[in-house]
């Protein structure tokens, strides 16, 4: 068993991303995972390879890195509750819907999560 977990970029400035965060972690992933806030400089210094705004990115134990939809995607087959869709998520059209929805919540995350984006490292209170 691989104990390098995946790492898991967020932007935990918002609501939404939070919120799947934590259904990540009730799914009970069997494989170890660790999430980076992508808002977070310090901890993003370690990964100066790394860009990861205005979506999700999951880098897997083998050094692959998935974002948005795929990132998703790359997580069902450690997630028992998901797994055997893992399948599923790739398929042509399902995929194709996917890309397009997550790239669409993906852009309005903060409108549905009630907070503002922050630029520069501003946040309006």
């Amino acid at each position: 068993m691989n104990d390098r977990p995946y790492l898991i970029f967020y932007d935990a400035r918002c609501r939404v991303c939070r919120r799947g965060r934590q259904l990540i972690e009730r799914l009970r992933p069997r494989s170890p995972v660790r999430f980076v806030d992508s808002n977070d400089a310090g901890e993003m210094a370690r990964y100066p390879q790394m860009n990861a705004r205005g979506q999700m990115y999951v880098l897997d134990p083998s050094g692959h890195l998935s974002g948005g939809y795929d990132a998703l995607a790359a997580l069902a087959p450690i997630m028992p509750a998901l797994e055997w869709m893992s399948g599923f998520f790739t398929l042509g059209p399902i995929k194709s819907l996917g890309h397009r929805a997550y790239k669409w919540l993906a852009a309005n995350r903060y409108r549905f999560g009630g907070e503002a984006p922050c630029h520069d490292g501003t946040c309006r209170v």
